[in-house]
């Protein structure tokens, strides 16, 4: 069983990608000689768990990306836990652990792997060392770039405005924008490092922001998607950098407990020293994907690919 959301009328680039995810995913899984059918999620979690059990399934391919918040993500795990049923990527603790941007940045304080410091709230008393600085403003509990543009980078020259994020909306948090290089560490399951793969900013204007937001994954119109590519080719000069880079992923998915298909997003400054931003557990998989890129770099196919994450439980 694939389980994925309902796709609601007006339904935005990240949504439709979840609706091409179940497509690809449901023609491998039928080459790979399986029965497949499509299921909703909703949040009437016993109904849920009767139909998955109804259905007679051996194995659900959880595809739900598009909750309200990251922080419900770990539902469909839990229940497959609780009823006994394998599934795919991520476990409920892996997601639980990963859903909120700024527990997860203390998580990685914590085990004392590099990430950038962060604000959370106004009441700091360190806030006043975020005055003057670049900052990125992000969702707490929000996936694929939503709510992240350009236009997220500030600085704040008064305490009053730095305050004022916090009041303007709720949910979010401040994070010291590391204007570098970006990076992408897929994980299939099982601790195996696909390819690594960085994001180049081709032709910026010097006063751009390079910010691999919503517009660059989603607006195929707009200059951020146009001029945002990835690349898999390093030379000798980055081949300690991407070293070092896949060592910290790899402690990142052991630190959050992952055992299914991950990617772990870091930055660089320009001194290389590295910065972790997430891991993203469950990454899309849709053709078009970096995940599927790196994949397609390591030597496999999309059935391989869809073959190593339904083989991991």
């Amino acid at each position: 069983m694939i389980m994925t959301d309902p796709i609601r009328e007006g339904a935005k680039g990240d949504e439709l990608d979840t609706l091409a995810q179940v497509q690809q995913v449901r023609r491998a899984l039928r080459r790979l000689g399986h029965s497949v059918e499509v299921s909703y999620f909703s949040l009437n979690l016993t109904a849920v768990a009767k139909r998955i059990k109804a259905s007679g399934c051996d194995f659900v391919f959880n595809l739900v990306e598009n909750l309200p918040s990251t922080r419900l993500l770990h539902l469909v795990p839990l229940i497959c836990e609780t009823i006994g049923i394998p599934y795919s990527g991520g476990s409920s603790t892996t997601l639980s652990l990963s859903a909120d941007k700024v527990e997860s940045k203390r998580l990685l304080t914590l085990a004392d792997l590099p990430t950038a410091p962060w604000l959370d709230s106004p009441h700091r008393p360190d806030i006043k060392a975020f005055i003057n600085t670049p900052l990125i403003i992000k969702p707490r509990a929000q996936e694929a770039s939503v709510g992240i543009g350009e236009d997220s980078v500030r600085s704040y020259a008064h305490l009053r405005d730095l305050r004022a994020i916090f009041d303007a909306e709720d949910d979010l948090f401040a994070e010291v924008y590391i204007d570098g290089r970006e990076f992408n560490l897929s994980i299939l399951p099982g601790s195996t490092l696909l390819p690594p793969a960085e994001m180049l900013f081709i032709d910026y204007p010097k006063q751009k922001h390079k910010v691999v937001g919503y517009a660059a994954k989603w607006d195929e119109h707009s200059f951020e998607y146009l001029h945002t590519r990835r690349t898999f080719s390093f030379g000798d000069e980055d081949r300690a950098l991407v070293e070092r880079l896949g060592a910290l992923a790899l402690s990142t998915y052991e630190l959050f407990g992952a055992s299914g298909y991950a990617r772990v997003d870091m930055r660089v400054d320009a001194a290389l020293c590295p910065y972790i931003l997430e891991l993203n557990s469950n990454p899309c998989i849709a053709g078009d994907s970096g995940f599927v890129a790196a994949a397609s770099e390591a030597g496999y196919s999309y059935e391989d690919l869809i073959e190593a994450v339904i083989q991991e439980r």
